[in-house]
C-alpha cells in the first residue's frame, strides 16, 4: 500500500498548561512517533510519505496537492487529546477530497477508543504499540480478512458500531523497533528555543517513568533500549542526516545509572562533533554522572523543580527535597552544563506567597532557562480522576466526543483562581 502520514499544524489551546507564547515558540520538534510508524510500515513493505505541515507551514490545500501527487491508499494521523479538534478538521477535509480511509493512533486510543472512532472521518484506530498491530491491520485490509483477529485495533461494523480489540498484554522489546524514518522528514527545519546547532533532532532511549507524580501523564512502565541500539541510532543521525544536536526526550535519562554511564562512556569514545540535552530528576544525578555527561557532549539538562515548598512537593508525589535541587543545579553548572528549571503554578497548597517564594528560589539558583507551567488535569492522571469524581463529568472524554473544551479546566486542588494562576505565571517569567 501507499500510506501518507500527516502531522497538522497545532494551535495554542485555552486549556493548555503553557502560556500562548511558550506553545508557539518553545520547540519545533520532528514528529518522532509518526517517523516510528513510517519505519514500521516501510519495514512491512509499504511506500510511505510524511507531511509535517506544522514545520513546513503549509495549509490543507497545499497538503492536499502533495498528497494527490503521492496518491495514497490510506491516510494516517496521530491523535492527542489537546489537539484532537485540529486533527479532526484535517482528517475531515482530506478524507472528503481524497476519498481514502483514515487510521489514527496515540494517547486518545488508549484512553477513549470508542469516543475517538465515533467520528465519521476515522475508520481505524491503533491501540497501544503499532509495531505489530498496524502491519497486521493493513495486511487484513489488503486481503479482505476479518479484523476481529487483529489485536490492538478499533474499527467499525457496517452499522458504524465501534469494536475494540484489546492490545497485547506483553510489551514489545524497544530494540525491536526500527529507527525512526527521518529520511521522510525535513531535518534541516527543526529546532528548540535553546538549540544551538543544525541539524537538530529528538530521540528516545527509553519510554515511561517509574516515578508517580500526580500531575504527570507519562506511563509508569519504564522501558529502555540497549546501549548498542541507542548508539547505532545516534551514528545514523550523525552520518546520514547531518545531525549535530540531539534532545533526548526520555522523561528522566539518568534513571538507570549503570546503563547511562555505559552509554556516556561509549558515546564519548565515538568522538562525534555532537551536542545534546536531556531531562532528569534532581535526585538521580551526582558529580560522576554529570562529569561523564559533559565529557560526552551534554550541554543542557532540564530539571523538574516545580516548587520550593516542601509540603507542595510532597503533595504532588514528587519525592524530592529543596536540598536535592540546590545540589543538582550546583553540580551541573560546575560541570559546565547549562540548566533549565521546570516550575509549576497552581499546585495543591499554592498561594501567591508560596509562588513568589518559588520565584525567589529560582532566581537564587542562577538557572540558565526556566519554563513555567500552569497546573492542569492531564488526561489519565490522578488530578484528572479527582476532577471527574468531583464533577461527575469526564471533561476529556467529552472533549474527544466533540464537545470541545473552550475554557480552562477546573483546578479543585488549589485556592488560586484562574486569573491568579495566569498572573503569577506571567510574573514568574518576568
Amino acid at each position: 500500500m501507499r500510506i501518507a502520514l500527516i502531522y497538522p499544524p497545532y494551535k495554542h489551546k485555552i486549556f493548555s498548561e503553557n502560556l500562548e507564547v511558550v506553545d508557539d515558540e518553545f520547540c519545533s520538534a520532528p514528529p518522532i512517533i509518526l517517523a516510528y510508524v513510517a519505519a514500521i510500515l516501510e519495514r512491512s513493505g509499504h511506500t510511505v510519505m510524511i507531511v509535517d505541515a506544522q514545520v513546513l507551514k503549509i495549509d490543507m490545500n497545499e497538503t492536499l496537492s502533495r498528497l494527490r501527487s503521492f496518491n495514497p491508499d490510506l491516510l494516517g494521523f496521530r491523535s492527542e487529546s489537546y489537539h484532537f479538534p485540529d486533527a479532526l478538521e484535517w482528517m475531515r477535509f482530506l478524507k472528503l477530497q481524497l476519498g481514502k480511509p483514515v487510521f489514527t493512533g496515540g494517547p486518545n486510543l488508549s484512553l477513549y477508543p470508542r469516543e475517538t472512532l465515533a467520528h465519521d472521518q476515522i475508520d481505524f484506530g491503533i491501540i497501544g504499540e503499532a509495531i505489530d498491530s498496524l502491519p497486521r491491520l493493513i495486511r487484513a485490509l489488503e486481503n479482505k480478512q476479518d479484523l476481529a483477529a487483529v489485536p490492538g485495533i478499533a474499527y467499525k461494523r457496517p452499522d458504524r458500531t465501534v469494536l475494540v480489540n484489546a492490545a497485547a498484554s506483553v510489551p514489545v522489546d524497544f530494540d525491536a523497533y526500527p529507527f525512526p524514518a527521518r529520511h521522510l522528514l525535513p531535518n534541516d527545519k527543526y529546532y528548540s528555543f535553546i538549540s544551538q546547532r543544525k541539524n537538530f533532532t529528538i530521540m528516545l532511549t527509553g519510554t515511561g517513568c517509574p516515578y508517580r507524580c500526580k500531575f504527570c501523564a507519562i506511563p509508569h512502565e519504564y522501558r529502555r533500549r540497549s546501549v548498542r541500539n541507542v548508539l547505532a541510532e545516534i551514528e545514523e543521525c550523525y552520518k546520514r542526516y547531518s545531525v549535530r544536536e540531539i534532545d533526548f526526550f526520555d522523561a528522566a535519562l539518568f534513571v538507570d545509572r549503570e546503563r547511562t554511564l555505559e552509554l556516556l562512556r561509549q558515546l564519548k569514545r565515538l568522538g562525534l562533533d555532537l551536542e545534546w540535552s536531556c531531562r532528569s530528576r534532581v535526585d538521580i544525578v551526582d558529580k560522576e554522572i554529570l562529569k561523564a555527561a559533559a565529557d560526552a557532549g551534554c550541554r543542557q539538562i532540564y530539571y523538574g523543580i516545580e516548587s520550593v515548598d516542601q509540603k507542595i512537593l510532597d503533595s504532588m508525589g514528587k519525592r524530592i527535597s529543596v536540598g536535592d535541587v540546590k545540589n543538582a543545579i550546583k553540580l551541573t553548572k560546575g560541570c559546565g552544563i547549562r540548566t533549565m528549571g521546570f516550575f509549576m503554578v497552581g499546585n495543591e497548597g499554592d498561594t501567591p506567597d508560596s509562588v513568589r517564594k518559588t520565584i525567589d528560589f529560582a532566581k537564587s539558583l542562577d538557572l540558565d532557562f526556566v519554563q513555567v507551567c500552569q497546573v492542569i488535569a492531564k488526561p489519565g492522571t490522578p488530578l484528572h480522576r479527582q476532577i471527574s469524581e468531583a464533577t461527575r463529568v469526564d471533561l476529556w472524554k467529552e472533549h474527544i466526543r466533540g464537545n470541545f473544551l473552550s475554557r480552562r479546566l477546573p483546578t479543585l486542588w488549589t485556592g488560586l483562581t484562574e486569573a491568579e494562576i495566569r498572573a503569577l505565571t506571567q510574573e514568574f517569567y518576568f
